[in-house]
């Protein structure tokens, strides 16, 4: 079944490679808006128009080898325009891998099988946006890094990092549900108290304004750290492995350091790891899809009837305004999950 489009006016945002090391700024990006002929589809291939987008810091690292510039590739809920393929079709709401664009062609194989129908799993009790952040990648990561790798045990104490972001948000809550303590941080009182306040952490301090390794010393106490959730990639690792208790564990998950230009600081302490028998482990989402199912159907009650909390930020503006969107979530400047919306539903 296919829709009768023969050409559409897109807006696309290109991005250069970014060195390591370097932040991204608005030289970067460039826009660009062209009047092409809509595709002409293969089997199983997609024709959609992009709705909302989910901004995530990650974008930058999704680069075709061997190129000096690329379409931007990131998430976004889609209307589908034409289809190819059985299990999509046409007029359906998608959460997929799409480009920053108005109007985006899927046929990469890797991204048609990411292809998600919301018609199909999304409940009406949860704001469709929910799809981008808590229901959507960023929530799958926490609840599949915590089940799979974080063998969390009731009475532990768990320290997140960046907590009041999109996937901190989500770990401490779902940490104190199977009964640990929980310690946050994050860089702004605003922050410091929706955490502690709304998601219910037991402990948090402000990692801008306060010395780290004295505040989380201190959060920990003298049962010491079991787990260390960290969504940066900073120096505070070295911190952990000193406050960690023998068994303890690091879920590296996250690399925010990394887009803010800073240097990676090896820790001195690595010795930690043997003689504590620490268990040191990244984690990435991309090969862990097969279990979306189960996330859903443990979460997404939750989230309907108000057991987990969420906090988001959906900017209504144009194509354009993705990169400038993006450079302020890189920069703290919102709270909580955040969504460009280019167009109404």
């Amino acid at each position: 079944m296919t829709q009768d489009v023969k050409q559409v006016s897109n807006t696309r945002v290109l991005i250069s490679k970014i060195p390591e090391g370097v932040s991204p700024n608005k030289s970067h990006f460039r826009t660009v808006t062209l009047t092409e002929a809509a595709p002409v589809l293969k089997e199983n291939e997609v024709f959609v128009k992009n709705i909302t987008f989910s901004l995530d810091p990650y974008i930058r690292y999704v680069f075709p080898e061997g190129e000096t510039e690329s379409s931007v590739v990131g998430f976004a809920i889609s209307r589908v325009i034409d289809s190819k393929n059985p299990k999509v079709p046409v007029g359906a709401l998608v959460l997929a891998p799409s480009h920053w664009e108005t109007y985006t062609h899927i046929h990469e194989p890797q991204y048609l099988n990411d292809i998600v129908v919301l018609d199909d799993v999304a409940n009406p009790n949860v704001p469709l946006s929910a799809y981008n952040g808590v229901l959507g990648v960023p929530g799958f990561t926490v609840w599949d890094s915590l089940k799979s790798i974080g063998n969390l045990k009731k009475g532990e104490t768990i320290y997140i990092s960046s907590a009041a972001g999109t996937l901190g948000q989500l770990a401490g809550q779902l940490a104190k549900r199977q009964g640990l303590r929980v310690i946050g941080s994050a860089g702004s009182q605003e922050k410091l108290d929706f955490l502690k306040n709304e998601l219910g952490y037991d402990v948090v301090f402000n990692y801008k304004t306060q010395d780290k390794r004295a505040a989380l010393t201190e959060a920990v106490g003298k049962e010491g750290l079991d787990i260390y959730y960290d969504l940066v990639g900073d120096d505070t690792v070295e911190i952990a492995l000193d406050l960690l208790n023998y068994g303890g564990r690091i879920l590296y998950v996250g690399i925010l350091a990394g887009h803010h230009n800073q240097e990676p600081v090896p820790p001195k302490n690595l010795s930690n790891i043997l003689m504590k028998k620490l268990r040191y482990e990244g984690y990435i989402v991309f090969d862990r899809y097969q279990h979306l199912g189960e996330f859903w159907k443990e979460v997404t009650p939750l989230v309907a009837q108000g057991e987990i909390k969420f906090k988001e930020v959906i900017v209504k503006a144009g194509v354009e305004s993705l990169p400038e969107n993006y450079i302020k979530l890189l920069n703290g400047a919102f709270t909580g999950k955040v969504n460009v919306q280019v167009t109404d539903l």
